[in-house]
């Protein structure tokens, strides 16, 4: 049923509506019943009151949400498809949550006709495997928590994406905390977000240079450069090998 009303809330937008921007949300693993995406939800109103003041459209992609290659591979190609049924002069914006950016990153592969003027990801586990088509991307914004334990999976992912000119890695900070990986779809991030391209490009801070995101409901987000991130990146990578560790022993006491 969900799938079903994605559909159909898509299809309505394509008829009525002939935006600028069209804002894509893509929801992660096991997130296909979740509410957060789609009209209702806390992350899609806000964004959708941010986004109707500039007469841009926001629409939900659903997918099965199973947590394999072959799943989110075929959702990529799904969505690459929504993308270039676009008109070409639409500027499109992706925003992927956990594995959802992971579809979006995907999609970034098969895009025929039109290109994605900016994806945002969501606490994505980064792979290099999976790396963004910037051929068909204008600006990547990467933002994740070091206080998201589901990103990096036990180490098995990283927080970052290698150095590239036009792809920024952003910690986010909300109200003085990180958040965790549900948070990363704050509703706050929801309501800055169609101007968060803005905020970053009118900054003096190279996309390449380590960055973080102030979020606060008294202000205007604060983009600032971010002078704690190898010692952050270093304990990161510490409490991923003890959480690690911590699972292996747990699974060898249960086997005995």
């Amino acid at each position: 049923m969900r799938i079903i009303l994605c559909i159909a809330i898509f299809i309505t937008h394509a008829i009525t509506l002939y935006p600028q921007h069209v804002y894509i949300i893509i929801h992660g693993t096991w997130s296909l019943e979740n509410t957060w995406y789609i009209p209702g939800g806390d992350f899609f109103d806000a964004l959708e009151r941010k986004a109707k003041e500039q007469h841009d459209s926001v629409v939900p992609f659903c997918w099965n949400g199973k947590n394999s290659i072959e799943d989110r591979e075929k959702a990529a190609h799904n969505l690459a498809k929504v993308i270039d049924s676009y008109a070409a002069d639409t500027l499109i914006m992706l925003i992927g949550h956990s594995h959802g950016g992971t579809v979006a990153l995907l999609s970034s592969q098969f895009l025929q006709k039109n290109k994605i003027f900016c994806l945002y990801t969501l606490g994505t586990p980064i792979s290099p495997a999976i790396y963004p088509c910037m051929d068909n991307i204008h600006y990547c914004y990467n933002l994740f928590s070091f206080e998201d334990l589901i990103q990096p999976v036990f180490g098995m992912f990283k927080r970052e994406h290698a150095p590239h000119e036009r792809i920024a890695n952003i910690r986010i900070v909300i109200n003085g905390k990180e958040p965790n990986h549900t948070d990363l779809h704050h509703q706050i991030i929801g309501t800055w977000l169609p101007q968060l391209h803005d905020i970053i490009a009118n900054s003096n801070i190279f996309m390449t240079q380590p960055s973080v995101l102030h979020f606060s409901h008294m202000a205007t987000p604060a983009y600032t450069l971010d002078t704690q991130r190898k010692e952050l990146l270093e304990r990161d990578q510490q409490i991923s090998l003890l959480m690690l560790h911590s699972l292996r022993t747990y699974n060898c006491i249960i086997k005995k």
